[in-house]
């Protein structure tokens, strides 16, 4: 099989799989089943339909607290001009784009990340779904991307596009059931430069598992409402009397009773529903929707005194899934890091090895500051100073930090311990 027939066969994968990623998309939008079902076939009575979107919240939970404060890089060989080249080529985008691959990541069960040159000339990083991107992994240890393939159109053109990238070219073309070559060049990396991020082992997303427990909680609340706005509640009694059809329904439309005889009654048949019972099955169902996605409801409330040890506890379940996805998230930055090697050595004429860098994730939570503070000066003279800072969660860039101290301290004349200002 060569390679334009490898290159349609991974757009056929994109098509089959495509129902499924639009279902899982579309839940975290908001568009739930409930809203799309088949009218009632009485236009008189209420169809309301409510829909909680636990989804986005359980997703939006998930990547906020791995994610929420910047990744922090330091070096192992105090390599300052390192750490300074990754900031600034990093910084512009890095932040944002991290958060967005996590999303579709959580969302589909994993998501593509692509290394390139900008136009400008910069090492830069973009990300696709499974909606628009399939891959072919080679066949070593490691299953690396040998070969990725994104479709896609642009607005106003019916056109549809396909872009390829391999261990050596990237190359566009247009594609009406044959492939028609629009561009070709060399991506200037050693292999093909896409990586997959995992959601988790499984490759599952953040809220498949619940899918089904949030309609069932959906179709309840909308079930209540229809019931109270339709009055359905209650049926009205008329006694000592008879209606036809046709009167009755007049009478309904109009809001008016009128009674044919003075024996004719009118009275309420009022039904006793067990309102407790369905709160508590509503909240089994919330309950569940938590345990399901090893998630806690953060909108427990929380004494104002609580500590953030206490809180941790609380969300262990998610420390947990957060410790998993955070060593898969780690493994494509070490990637990441590989690729941006291989520009500084183009760019800069300049080698650094990708392995002399450790990778931090700070946990968006609130933290006891000073009790970080009062651990990092106990550990004064035990631990690099520059280990110490990145233990502060106001601190991103700790070399940057220590460089601009003691540029201050040029500057000033002022030649102070660089940790003295923690001691008061």
């Amino acid at each position: 099989m060569n390679q334009d027939e490898i290159i349609l066969k991974l757009i056929e994968n994109i098509d089959l799989h495509k129902p499924h990623h639009t279902k899982l998309k579309h839940y975290y939008d908001g568009k739930h089943d409930i809203l799309f079902e088949k009218g009632k076939s009485d236009p008189t009575k209420s169809d309301m339909r409510a829909y909680f979107n636990y989804a986005h919240k359980m997703v939006q939970n998930q990547v906020g607290y791995i994610l929420g404060k910047p990744v922090n890089y330091t070096s192992k060989g105090d390599n300052k001009e390192f750490l300074n080249l990754i900031d600034y080529y990093f910084s512009p985008w890095e932040k944002e784009h991290n958060i967005n691959l996590k999303l579709k990541s959580a969302i589909h069960g994993f998501a593509y990340e692509v290394s390139f040159i900008n136009t400008n000339g910069d090492f830069q990083c973009t990300h696709f779904s499974p909606l628009e991107m399939a891959v072919l992994h080679d066949s070593s240890v490691d299953s690396k991307v040998s070969l990725a393939v994104r479709k896609y159109k642009l607005q106003f053109d019916d056109t549809e596009y396909v872009e390829v990238w391999d261990n050596i070219n990237y190359t566009r073309y247009s594609n009406s059931g044959q492939l028609a070559l629009l561009e070709r060049k060399p991506h200037r990396f050693s292999r093909c430069p896409v990586r997959k991020l995992k959601n988790n082992d499984n490759e599952k997303s953040t809220y498949a598992d619940i899918i089904k427990i949030i309609d069932m909680y959906n179709a309840l609340h909308s079930v209540s409402v229809q019931e109270m706005m339709d009055f359905r509640n209650a049926y009205l009694v008329l006694s000592n009397c008879e209606l036809d059809q046709e009167t009755a329904q007049k009478m309904k439309e109009n809001g008016i009773i009128i009674l044919p005889n003075e024996k004719a009654k009118a009275e309420w048949l009022t039904k006793n529903p067990n309102s407790q019972f369905f709160k508590d099955l509503l909240d089994n169902l919330k309950d569940e929707i938590y345990i399901q996605s090893n998630q806690v409801n953060l909108n427990e409330s929380f004494q104002s005194n609580t500590s953030g040890v206490a809180i941790r506890l609380k969300l262990q379940e998610l420390e947990n899934q957060s410790a998993i996805a955070e060593s898969i998230f780690e493994r494509v930055l070490k990637d990441r890091l590989s690729f941006f090697c291989e520009f500084l050595k183009i760019a800069e004429n300049k080698e650094y090895d990708f392995k002399d860098i450790n990778i931090a994730f700070t946990r968006n939570v609130p933290v006891d500051e000073a009790s970080i503070v009062t651990m990092v000066r106990e550990l004064q003279g035990i631990v690099p100073q520059e280990e110490l800072l990145s233990w502060l969660p106001r601190i991103s860039n700790p070399a940057v930090s220590i460089k601009k101290l003691k540029e201050e301290q040029d500057s000033t004349g002022i030649n102070t311990d660089l940790m003295s200002g923690l001691n008061g």
